[in-house]
């Protein structure tokens, strides 16, 4: 496959024409005839580009052969194409005039070549310069969450996954994000960062995000989607741009009070002659992280009597019975959602006996006292950042450009998976070459990362069976609650005195044995007792390359391919992933080809036509390989655009969904590979589905039936969809602009982590004892289960520069439930569960389903950038449905409320400065919510920033 990329390299150089230089020039000006700075000037089918300069000229080299078009747009201004001739290609002149709609955009993600988001043929939406600058999120990365059908799900202040289209996860691997072209996902978790390693935000100048299966172009993984983020050229974006930011958070947070923060970026770039061009970043964030601070009773189906039922229908499940009592004074099994150490069905809990000796405590479970999770961490929910970038360009003859890049990413974070997990020192390091022509581009990269974190949960556990064990502490607990008749507080305060305070010397030399030692290695001083620390400082190398054929065609018909290799070195140490038998750590390689072919027709005097279709290859070395076509067209009538597609995509599992395994003893996830049964002890003593054990507890389900149900390892294989979209995007007399779309998905062989409980001692009856441990396997089901939805967008130019946007997305995830022998599964009255919601109650109670997403939300959004030539304003709403959420081993089940946020932000442009004073927050009325069930809460996030821009031009 190398060889092959090499030869491509030839071959590709062998067809440059080498072209005399043209350098258009010219001037822009507002319909007043003053000057306009800033203004974007784009060859149109070239990814060459320029902007204004503060006096609204401007210079652009090109070995475009005249004539040819340029494209100029500008925040609130109607974009513009301009034909360049030989007789005004030195002295362009453009004059453009105000609109708040800007619509016609050029877009790279759909085709993977330069074309008009209008006529895309499947569903996009692009965030530029001029939406962030409006935008009141505090970074380019937050504004995504104004977009149509976009879930973000915040674990950490600078940690937010991106969800799309159903099955909303913390760790998102269903969802691929790019960065310059380049995966931002951790080689060995699998997963995207968010913005914890991307780009400074003074140097992005595009996200484009594409909703639905993306695997046609872009490889495994994007089943629910795409998100490319771009980076400034430096050749178009030169000068010096400072931005300072300082805000406050955690605003009327009771005993914890509000918290500053302080956010400093820099961007220079510039170009050396006419050939070379470099550019240096570097952001830095500190402050504090919004608090996980949810202490209320946990909601889990790990309770007893979880859901409500209906006896007389065989007990099926008609909604959650269960009733939080959130006052560990009178609660024996208090379980606090972020507080650790008390877990019900994590290590802090003990059932006493059938036959203890007090009747009132006879089979009775009790969970021990925990530690909130601010306590365990002992930062006071510090967090900080840092990001930097440094690139050198070049160009070739014949309108090539070769650059060198070097990306980096630094900071801590939690991420919330089974367990919480703090990551308290994050380092990735990306290398990148490329060599990109109009025509095709090759590139190579590795992803370097250092990631160590340990397990909250299990530490705090550890600290307090290291002062006392579960079992000595209910004996105490016992002892107090029957001998001295006192309540369950106050046999609580007996039996914790003497125990570790948080803050104190022996509760931080304690926590940092734990989670300064790896999960494989004794903690000093002991032989028996183990970390709860690991790592993945996994690598990853990709190359990867694209030729697009249409001009060697003559234009006849528009068609590209290419391929791609990926290798990836893991690198746990038996922390995360397990290791071969030979002790040695897995290595994995993947490799993919793929081509498109597109054709534009005219059909009588006012239709065109545009279908496309495109097919791709790829093979990881650990499961079967598979072919995703898709198939697409786009009927332009006018200004109305009519698009379909059937799309289809499939997902690798990713490393640890390969091999995953727990600590010795501990919860946790363990791979779908049957080289991770074997370490987790699965194939001397197995595991059961939670909801098979509380049936067999309950009396449902015999032993010998029980027993026939255990995880039997078998080999791991792809999770596939299939998706029919259709779409309509129009923009109407430049003051409506309309985007809607209707899908519906299909998802087999579906990989998820379910809830399984293995027994501590091998036997069944340790289950009534309370008696196991909590795994996350990772497998392959028998369910169908299909998602259905649809959104509209809209904007609408009220006059006078101001906008009133809105848009809303509908989206409902069902199932057909299935057994390991594929058979339907009937609910508990003997109905058979065939498509029926993932939230209902009696299908929730046959097993997760881990849909997590939100049927209905919307965004409504009042914006003027021009109220005058330099304040713009934008006023933004958003709500939330309520969710039913299905996550982790310490998290639960539960539905989340719905929730909304208003967002806000003035700006005031001082153009002797080149700069911008922005006041902005978002959910400025200061109504905490939660995105996932134990993620942090968030609150009101209140900023003011200057940003200077090119300066030094």
């Amino acid at each position: 496959m190398k060889q092959f990329f090499l030869l491509s390299f030839l071959s590709l150089i062998s067809t440059i024409n080498v072209r005399a230089q043209t350098n258009l020039a010219g001037s822009v000006t507002d319909d007043k005839n003053q000057p306009l700075a800033g203004a974007t000037i784009s060859i149109r089918g070239t990814t060459t580009s320029t902007i204004t300069r503060v006096n609204g000229q401007f210079s652009l080299p090109t070995n475009e052969s005249l004539p040819l078009t340029i494209s100029v747009s500008l925040t609130g201004y109607k974009q513009q194409d301009v034909a360049v001739r030989g007789n005004n290609f030195r002295n362009i002149v453009i004059s453009l005039t105000k609109e708040a709609i800007l619509t016609d955009e050029l877009i790279m993600s759909v085709s993977r070549i330069p074309e008009d988001s209008r006529k895309a043929a499947v569903t996009v939406e692009k965030l530029g310069t001029q939406q962030f600058q409006q935008s009141p999120a505090s970074s380019p990365f937050d504004a995504l969450q104004n977009v149509k059908g976009v879930d973000l799900l915040t674990q950490s202040l600078t940690f937010k996954s991106v969800n799309l289209r159903g099955f909303g996860a913390n760790n998102n691997n269903r969802f691929v994000q790019l960065t310059d072209g380049m995966d931002n996902r951790s080689p060995g978790l699998g997963f995207g960062f968010g913005n914890v390693a991307g780009i400074s935000d003074l140097d992005v100048e595009r996200i484009e995000l594409i909703p639905g299966a993306s695997s046609a172009l872009y490889g495994p993984d994007a089943l629910q989607g795409l998100m490319l983020t771009s980076s400034k050229n430096p050749f178009t974006y030169q000068g010096l741009s400072v931005q300072l930011k300082t805000g406050v958070n955690n605003v009327g947070k009771a005993n914890f009070g509000s918290k500053g923060y302080g956010d400093m970026a820099i961007r220079y770039a510039k170009q050396l002659g006419t050939r070379f061009a470099f550019k240096v970043n570097f952001q830095r964030l500190s402050g504090t992280d919004f608090i996980a601070d949810d202490y209320s009773d946990r909601s889990t189906r790990a309770r007893t009597n979880f859901f409500a039922t209906d006896p007389s229908k065989g007990g099926i499940a008609t909604g959650i019975g269960f009733v939080p009592n959130n006052n560990s004074n009178t609660n024996f099994e208090y379980d606090g959602v972020n507080s650790y150490g008390d877990d019900i069905n994590a290590g802090g809990a003990f059932t006493f006996p059938k036959n203890y000796a007090n009747t009132l405590l006879q089979s009775k479970l009790v969970t021990r006292t925990g530690y909130r999770e601010v306590e365990v961490l002992g930062n006071n929910g510090k967090v900080f950042n840092n990001r930097a970038n440094v690139s050198v360009h070049y160009k070739l003859p014949g309108n090539i450009e070769a650059s060198l890049g070097w990306y980096y990413g630094n900071g801590n974070f939690i991420r919330t998976a089974g367990f919480r997990e703090y990551f308290p020192d994050y380092q990735r390091h990306q290398i990148k070459a490329e060599l990109r022509g109009d025509n095709f581009f090759l590139r190579a990269y590795t992803t370097q990362q250092r990631a160590e974190a340990w397990n909250i949960g299990q530490t705090a556990t550890a600290i307090n069976n290291t002062w006392k064990s579960v079992g000595q502490w209910a004996t105490e607990f016992g002892q107090a609650y029957v001998e001295n008749k006192v309540s369950v507080g106050e046999a609580r305060v007996t039996a914790d005195r003497g125990r570790y305070l948080p803050g104190s010397a022996q509760f931080n030399a304690v926590r940092d044995a734990y989670a300064n030692t790896y999960n494989t290695d004794f903690i000093p001083g002991s032989t028996t007792v183990k970390g709860t620390r690991f790592r993945d400082n996994s690598a990853m190398r990709h190359y990867e390359g694209m030729y697009n054929f249409t001009k060697l065609l003559n234009n006849a018909v528009e068609v590209i391919a290419g391929g791609s290799i990926r290798h990836y070195a893991l690198n746990t140490g038996g922390t995360a992933i397990a290791l071969k038998a030979d002790g040695s750590e897995y290595s994995i390689n993947e490799y993919g080809t793929y081509v498109q072919a597109a054709k534009g027709l005219k059909v009588g005097t006012f239709v065109t036509v545009k279908p496309t279709v495109a097919i791709r290859y790829d093979k990881n070395q650990y499961v079967n390989g598979g072919f995703t076509p898709r198939a697409s067209a786009v009927a332009s009538v006018g200004v109305h655009n009519f698009r379909g597609s059937w799309q289809s995509a499939f997902r690798n599992p990713s490393p640890s969904q390969l091999f995953a395994i727990p600590a010795a003893g501990k919860g946790g996830d363990v791979g779908g590979s049957q080289l991770s049964a074997g370490p987790a002890g699965l194939l001397t003593n197995p595991a059961y589905l939670d909801s098979d054990v509380k049936d067999f507890v309950a009396g449902r389900l015999t032993e010998a039936q029980l027993r026939s149900r255990s995880y039997n390892p078998t080999t791991i294989t792809t999770e596939k969809i299939k998706t029919w979209e259709l779409g309509y995007k129009a923009q109407i007399q430049s003051k409506l602009y309309v985007d809607a779309f209707y899908f519906h998905s299909k998802y087999t062989n579906f990989m998820a982590a379910q809830s399984f409980y293995q027994p501590t001692n091998g036997q069944l009856t340790d289950f009534a004892a309370n008696a196991y441990r909590t795994l996350q396997i990772t497998f392959n089901n028998f369910n169908q289960t299909f998602v259905n939805g649809w959104g509209l967008g809209t904007d609408y130019g009220l006059g006078q520069g101001f906008t009133i946007s809105g848009n809303y997305t509908h989206q409902v995830g069902t199932v057909t439930l299935r057994d390991a022998q594929g058979n339907i599964i009937n609910d508990n009255a003997g109905v058979p569960i065939v498509k029926r919601k993932m939230s209902n109650p009696e299908v929730a109670q046959k097993g997760r389903n881990f849909f997590n997403s939100p049927e209905n939300r919307y965004n409504i959004i009042l914006s003027n950038p021009l109220l005058t030539d330099r304040f713009g304003a934008t006023l933004t709403y958003r709500w939330t449905d309520r969710m039913w959420a299905e996550q982790g081993t310490t998290a639960g089940d539960v539905w989340l409320p719905s929730w909304t946020s208003l967002d806000a932000q003035v700006s005031y442009k001082v153009p002797t400065v080149k700069s911008v004073v922005k006041l902005g927050g978002t959910n400025i009325l200061n109504q905490y919510y939660a995105q996932g069930y134990g993620l942090a809460r968030i609150g009101g996030l209140y900023y003011v920033s200057i940003t200077f821009d090119e300066l030094m031009r």
